[in-house]
């Protein structure tokens, strides 16, 4: 057993079984639905359709009214806009979002995607100097802005107006410009946890408002703010989930000819979950920004040219082969470093540097450094001679605290409570890896971290109804019907107890796969851990284990079945 399970607090049995007959659903279903908040049909109705819910107005959000009037300035005095993103799925798709609405509304904007290595995250230098070069007279920066404090100065200067749309914590103080982020002191939007992307989306829907136009071609465009809340790993409530399910609505029913392109190279078919937009199309457009240049993600989305959208979509798909290259061999150089380390036993930090690390990957790679040693990780590597890296962290941290308690051995820092990018001095690499040690101790006030694995409910395979019952189609409707999934609203994870594994298998020297049958009920039915074929070495046919699974429809050779998805397992006691 990896990690801690912790079984969530269950609903007394009466209101569970009123809601479940109320709903026609399994008892289980109803527990899952009280342990969201959900109590009665209509919540329940509300819940299972959250692409009908209605959207906040997006005129509560401050500042918003100015940015559209300045908008709708531009697209009557047909100004020069640069749409300014960041190289990473939520800014491109940002990016995306905004040039291709502006274009229907009768304004051509040019973009502006930083290169990752030679000008880092956020508004730029270099940026703003094509800004002046190119006569732009309106800025809009997209996932980013918030800290550009000297740059908006600058661009200011120069007769630029600036609009800031970004989502990102802001500081005491903000740039000259004016700023849409709904975590501004001054804003009261009811909701802050918007992606950049979901910003700009509120700047769109405020600006079609404004002008008395039907929003039908906007919504079309939902696909792209569904695939930065995925991406950007923002919770799924409230406002967030209309939003996604909305776009993975459009996205499925109406896909654009560039997302067919990928899912074509990727051998993946229609429909898609969001766990399928987040690891099958970001990842590549992620790549794309990390290793070329997220310019070519934004051509990419945009284009209707087939010829131009199949070329760029391959180029793309080769990105990401190569990041998956680059991702194995940096992690297991980290890993031989921390193993290296004489000292690492005593800290409650990872931080790990090597020169010649791929920046497009070090945010992957600090990720998989916690699933070995689960506690807040920084990788680094250099570029012109300064450090720069990302940062993961866990509950109940916040990085965006710890480094801003650090903040004096840092030359930049931004992002949010789980991931942050960051960088400094090599001089001050030793002064920072101590402070961070402290800061996260002083965070933890002496507990422990612990991987945990929060499980909604136990159940018996019987209570899943055998894979040929009448009852299976309906189960799997009802499963699907709880995405999209994500933080705040996360997959159901169910434990089952007393489970005889009747075979074993490898997958793809990867991959366990396993036949279980339920002790209490004889039910059996498969099960498949990605990446867990080390444990094979410990399990033997006939052993009774405790599983911990999500559940999953697996259709192989036209047959949908109903599959467990690993996430621990123990020797039953």
């Amino acid at each position: 057993m990896k990690a801690n399970w912790i079984l969530k607090p269950q609903f007394p049995e009466l209101p569970t079984i009123e809601l479940a007959q109320a709903l026609q659903i399994p008892c289980f279903i109803a527990q899952l639905l009280q342990q969201r908040g959900i109590n009665n049909r209509l919540q329940a109705v509300s819940f299972f359709n959250p692409h009908l819910q209605p959207l906040h107005d997006p005129f509560l959000m401050y500042n918003l009214l100015v940015a559209v009037k300045r908008i709708e300035k531009a697209i009557l005095n047909q100004e020069r806009v640069l749409l300014y993103g960041d190289y990473d799925v939520d800014g491109t798709t940002a990016v995306a979002l905004m040039a291709e609405q502006l274009e229907i509304l009768g304004l051509s904007c040019e973009f502006y995607i930083p290169d990752r290595y030679k000008e880092g995250y956020g508004v730029s230098n270099l940026g703003i100097d094509y800004a002046i070069e190119k006569g732009i007279q309106l800025l809009i920066t997209l996932d980013c802005g918030i800290k550009a404090h000297e740059q908006l100065s600058r661009a200011s200067s120069h007769g630029i107006d600036c609009i800031v749309c970004d989502h990102h914590q802001p500081e005491n103080t903000l740039p000259k410009a004016i700023i849409l982020n709904p975590k501004q002191e001054k804003c009261t939007y009811p909701y802050k946890e918007l992606s950049g992307c979901g910003v700009a989306y509120k700047l769109l829907q405020g600006l079609y408002v404004h002008l008395g136009l039907d929003q039908k071609n906007l919504i079309r465009s939902l696909d792209l703010v569904a695939l930065s809340i995925g991406a950007d790993i923002v919770e799924l409530l409230d406002e967030n989930r209309s939003l996604c399910a909305m776009g993975l609505k459009r996205l499925n029913e109406e896909p654009r000819p560039a997302f067919l392109a990928i899912l074509e190279l990727a051998s993946k078919q229609l429909p898609l979950s969001l766990r399928d937009v987040v690891f099958t199309l970001a990842p590549r457009i992620n790549a794309a920004g990390r290793i070329a240049s997220g310019s070519r993600a934004v051509d990419w989305m945009r284009s209707k040219d087939n010829f131009q959208i199949k070329s760029l979509a391959l180029a793309i798909d080769n990105d990401n082969t190569t990041r998956r290259a680059l991702d194995q061999k940096t992690t297991q150089e980290a890993l031989e470093i921390i193993e290296a380390d004489v000292s690492f036993s005593n800290k409650v930090s990872t931080v790990v540097y090597n020169s010649n690390w791929h920046k497009g990957v070090v945010g992957i790679v600090a990720s998989r450094l916690i699933e070995s040693y689960y506690r807040p990780t920084i990788v680094l590597t250099q570029t012109d001679g300064v450090l720069s890296g990302s940062a993961r962290c866990m509950p109940p941290l916040n990085l965006y605290q710890l480094l801003e308690n650090c903040q004096d051995h840092l030359l930049q820092f931004g992002g949010h409570q789980f991931a942050a990018g960051l960088s400094l001095k090599l001089t001050s690499l030793e002064a920072f890896k101590h402070c961070f040690d402290i800061e996260v101790s002083k965070a933890l006030k002496g507990q422990n971290l612990e991987n945990k694995i929060n499980i909604d409910t136990k159940i018996n395979f019987s209570e899943l109804g055998s894979n040929t019952s009448q009852d299976f189609p309906r189960l799997i409707k009802i499963l699907n019907a709880f995405e999209p999934c994500g933080p705040g609203n996360l997959h159901p994870v169910f434990l089952a107890e007393n489970c005889i594994i009747t075979q074993i298998r490898i997958l793809k020297d990867a991959h366990l796969k396993l036949k279980l049958i339920d002790n209490h009920d004889q039910e059996e039915l498969d099960a498949i851990g990605f990446q867990m074929a080390n444990l094979q070495q410990d399990l033997i046919e006939g052993m009774a284990v405790d599983v911990v699974f999500g559940l999953k429809e697996n259709t192989f050779n036209n047959k949908t079945s109903l599959q467990l998805i690993l996430k621990d397992l123990c020797v039953s006691a």
